[in-house]
């Protein structure tokens, strides 16, 4: 009778789309802390090539703002392209710009928006699904964040964070 044999079950994944090199670096050492395998991208062709090799990302972590030359795509178009991809992927956006209406109809459904500079407690909070903690403008017993509806996202998008 023939074994079966079972594969060692992988830690989750997550790939980190970030432009500034320091910034990819904390990000990943905080989310790797956590138990999740990092993969690192430093612009959007770089993670779609990474979500086509195949590695078992569960999250993609994208920067919304990655200069890339005129032909480069910015965190909204990457996220779009990637769940194309991996459908089960989830997102969580951050930026340190201000966060638009144009911006949030064009966020994946079910994608988060963490607002930077966020702390680490944040960030671990969002990477865990926890909205409310994330949320750096929440006070003790304050309000949960609200949803953001969108053409994209018609039941709703969670929002780790104020504009």
């Amino acid at each position: 009778m023939a074994k079966r044999q079972t594969k060692k079950s992988l830690p989750p994944a997550v790939l980190v789309a970030e432009d500034e090199p320091t910034v990819r670096a904390l990000e990943e050492s905080i989310i790797a802390e956590l138990g999740y395998e990092t993969f690192s991208a430093a612009n959007a062709r770089e993670a779609l090539a990474l979500l086509d090799d195949g590695p078992p990302i569960t999250l993609l972590f994208t920067d919304i703002n990655m200069p890339d030359g005129p032909d480069g795509l910015d965190g909204l178009e990457l996220a779009r392209r990637a769940v194309e991809i991996r459908p089960d992927l989830r997102v969580i956006y951050t930026t340190g710009g201000g966060l638009t209406d144009g911006m949030t109809a064009l966020f994946v459904e079910g994608g988060t928006f963490l607002p930077k500079p966020f702390t680490r407690e944040q960030l671990i909070a969002a990477i865990g699904g926890d909205s409310e903690t994330a949320s750096p403008d929440r006070e003790p017993g304050g309000n949960t964040p609200h949803a953001i509806r969108s053409p994209a996202n018609r039941t709703g998008l969670k929002r780790t964070g104020s504009a």
